[in-house]
């Protein structure tokens, strides 16, 4: 299981869930886990179960580089749609330039988020 700091937890056992903290220092299987009441428990990892994961909000920055990708697909997407009805293109290769070249761009995108993301620990 891969676990991040911020994730919500829950103890198998008693079924108390919890917010990870950390991880013990002197054994990477031990989860340090804050529980209601500020209390802190170190539990084995696979004693736990996945409530949620932690995501960090978006900045403006990011939101503002997610809509210039947008726009520069639509953009690049319009570009290869139009050449193609310049070069005699049916309208079915028209779509299928517009479509394949917006995917593409925004798969590009959507790896370099993956890539960028929080890291997740194994436990």
């Amino acid at each position: 299981m891969r676990l991040a700091v911020g994730d919500v937890v829950r103890d198998r056992r008693d079924l108390v869930m919890g917010t990870v903290i950390g991880l013990d220092s002197g054994n990477s299987r031990l989860v340090v886990v804050q529980v209601p009441g500020q209390t802190v428990r170190v539990l084995p990892g696979r004693d736990l179960e996945i409530v949620r994961r932690y995501t960090r909000p978006r900045s403006t920055k990011h939101r503002v580089v997610a809509l210039a990708v947008v726009v520069g697909a639509l953009t690049a997407a319009y570009v290869a749609a139009h050449s193609v009805q310049l070069l005699g293109g049916s309208w079915l290769l028209m779509v299928a330039a517009a479509l394949g070249t917006y995917t593409g761009l925004d798969t590009v995108y959507s790896l370099g988020v993956r890539l960028a993301g929080s890291r997740r620990t194994r436990v």
